[in-house]
């Protein structure tokens, strides 16, 4: 089964609409915008990561027919602040 990235902003003092993005398992970095971050394809929202969520059937079918997948996590904008 297929797993996707959950990315989360990062702080950055980022004054365009794109900002850096981080996925909350495997670490990589992106530098998008979050509706590119939500609207990604399945080469780009692969996440090789054991623990990342997996793609729902129904999701990836979509994907596969020009669909794409939402890799924004659900707390993308404090999973990475300070306490």
């Amino acid at each position: 089964m297929m797993r996707k990235h959950q990315f989360a902003k990062i702080d950055c003092n980022c004054t365009r609409r794109a900002t850096h993005l981080k996925c909350v398992f495997c670490g990589v970095m992106e530098y998008r915008s979050l509706d590119e971050a939500r609207r990604m394809s399945l080469g780009q929202a692969e996440c090789q990561h054991g623990d990342a969520p997996q793609v729902p059937p129904q999701e990836r079918f979509r994907a596969m027919m020009g669909g794409t997948l939402d890799c924004l996590a659900p707390d993308y904008d404090t999973h990475f602040k300070p306490d």
